[in-house]
């Protein structure tokens, strides 16, 4: 069951798996916990437990297959009809304001208007025992990312028998009035034993013929990798032509094993989406045939009109022009040009990447002002240039924190920066705890939290996240196992000894959370057979804004007592 998030970038992982295929290993599903302020205080009692008391007696609560930063998912027997469930719940241990339970009732609304064998069906939404959730069939399958990762680029026939299907879907969901805007290979499932390929986690789904969707004014909705040029701007009137750039982003790293824009932030992946020409180049180097290459350059046109205009109108361009379709070649034999020739390149208005956010688990990335388009030295904050009061909210940890303010829920990302508009002349109280990593099932590291408080909101109000939040200093050890052995872990403070309870397989690695900082910090580990590493001085090789710390244990570092 793949449905396990990367606690960066928030990209479904295969049930079992260490590492995202993206930002690495140590980075699984998340959950809160400690001395959290009474807003945000879990109630003392277990998630499944709970979730089996709202379900009822006809309902086996085996295992928590996954955890994001606001969405829980269950495997669950259904005694009565003999079927495996996987249930979403809301998780219970964060405040959700009335925003937040649209959005994931809305999920669960657009789901449900599906019909179509590519999608995953909604069997029932609930809400009781303080939980809100519903419930899909549970998938045996893995991500395209995993195939991917595991098999590398694919076949053309391999691509387009994944392709279509998912451009089929895509087509009912856009006839029911819904634009998916997150179309990539992590949301897309290949279904065990069938080879099934399913579009699936429509959290972030607008309607077309509805109201104005959910997502605040300001915000851009997407993951950085896959988003269109219009997406990363902010446009209120984004349409189905979004998922056109996005499956056209999916063929390109099906083909060529990598997406076409890639970058090491946010801000320089989607700089290049809006500015840089496709790279052709890695098309031909993959001898992807011209006329899917022309196809693709179709979908990924930077403004939308000038994309092919929907899903069903790339799939006739592919099977117009697939080779023995009878319409792809001309007399000579050279293949037909099914697309139109490209207008002159539209000019988007740049625009930075300040923050990021989560729905109901799906990446929401926060948009900030636009520049000129001539080149400006580098800004010394990521922070929107915005009239108006705002809370800017920056995140210098290596963990995700939970923010809340009223009826507003957020994620905000390691390294990213959140904006929240404010009333101007009106009182601030808002509450953030840093969401901490997990491993082998158990909470690591100590809690992080605060509040940010004003009597009357004037202007901009900065508030920095960072290793000494509260004028305490933090450190977070990362430990990479470079040995052949597997490593239990126990940092050491002043005065206690912590013991991870995790184990660091041969060539894993595992993020250990925050720890106060003291003259006796130090990591001990230890393999199987007994022996023993120590590392201390850590306050030298840290971060100082983040806390962090990266240690990698070597064959020869251990010592057998």
């Amino acid at each position: 069951m793949t449905l396990l998030v990367c606690s960066s970038c928030h990209a479904l992982l295969p049930d079992g798996t260490t590492d995202c295929p993206r930002c690495g290993p140590g980075r699984l599903a998340l959950l809160v916990g400690g001395d959290l302020p009474a807003p945000l205080r879990p109630p003392e009692v277990d998630g499944a437990e709970r979730l089996a008391l709202a379900l009822g007696p006809s309902y086996r609560v085996l295992r928590l297959v996954g955890r994001g930063g606001f969405a829980e998912v269950y495997e669950v027997t259904d005694s009565s009809l003999q079927r495996r469930l996987a249930v979403k719940v809301l998780r219970a241990d964060l405040p959700w304001g009335p925003a937040t339970l649209a959005r994931f009732k809305q999920e669960a609304r657009a789901i449900a208007r599906l019909s179509h064998p590519n999608t995953v069906p909604i069997y029932f939404v609930g809400e009781a025992n303080g939980l809100v959730f519903y419930a899909m069939p549970y998938l045996e399958g893995r991500s395209l990312s995993d195939m991917l990762r595991a098999d590398g680029p694919l076949s053309v026939s391999r691509t387009l028998a994944i392709a279509e299907p998912i451009l089929e879907t895509l087509q009912h969901a856009h006839q029911h009035g819904l634009v998916h805007r997150d179309v990539k290979p992590d949301n897309i499932i290949i279904e065990a034993g069938t080879g099934r390929p399913l579009l699936v986690d429509f959290g972030i789904v607008k309607w077309l013929d509805g109201p104005i969707h959910q997502t605040e004014t300001g915000f851009v909705v997407g993951t950085p990798l896959y988003m269109s040029p219009e997406q990363a701007l902010g446009h209120a009137d984004v349409d189905a032509r979004a998922d056109i750039y996005g499956i056209g982003i999916v063929l390109f790293q099906m083909l060529t094993g990598a997406p076409p824009f890639e970058g090491d932030t946010s801000q320089e992946i989607v700089s290049r989406h809006l500015h840089e020409p496709v790279p052709v180049a890695a098309l031909d180097r993959d001898r992807v045939p011209r006329w899917l290459s022309d196809i693709i350059l179709g979908c990924l046109a930077k403004h939308p009109d000038d994309r092919l205009p929907s899903a069903q109108a790339v799939l006739e361009a592919i099977r117009t022009a697939r080779p023995g379709s009878g319409h792809g070649q001309e007399e000579d034999g050279t293949p037909t040009r099914i697309l139109p020739r490209a207008t002159p390149a539209r000019s988007w208005r740049p625009m930075v990447l300040g923050g990021g956010t989560l729905a109901a688990a799906a990446l929401v990335w926060a948009a900030v002002a636009a520049r000129d388009p001539e080149p400006e030295p580098a800004r010394q904050s990521a922070a929107p240039s915005a009239p108006g009061a705002a809370l800017v909210l920056e995140n210098h940890l290596v963990q995700p924190i939970a923010f809340s303010m009223g009826d507003t829920d957020r994620t905000v990302a390691p390294g990213a920066t959140l904006r929240v508009p404010l009333d101007q002349g009106r009182a601030v109280d808002a509450h953030w705890a840093m969401v901490k990593p997990s491993a082998d099932g158990a909470v690591l590291g100590r809690e992080i939290e605060g509040a940010v408080q004003s009597a009357a909101a004037d202007g901009q109000l900065r508030w920095v996240v960072d290793a000494r939040s509260g004028d305490t200093l933090r450190f977070a050890p990362t430990v990479v196992n470079r040995t052949p052995r597997p490593l239990s872990v126990s940092v050491i403070g002043d005065g206690d000894t912590t013991d991870c309870r995790c184990t660091v397989a041969p060539g894993d690695s595992v993020r250990l959370g925050y720890y106060l900082f003291s003259p006796r910090s130090a990591v001990r580990v230890r393999d199987d057979h007994g022996a023993v590493a120590r590392y201390d001085a850590l306050d030298d090789d840290a971060d100082e804004a983040s806390g962090a710390v990266s240690i990698t244990v070597h064959p020869g570092d251990l010592r057998s007592r």
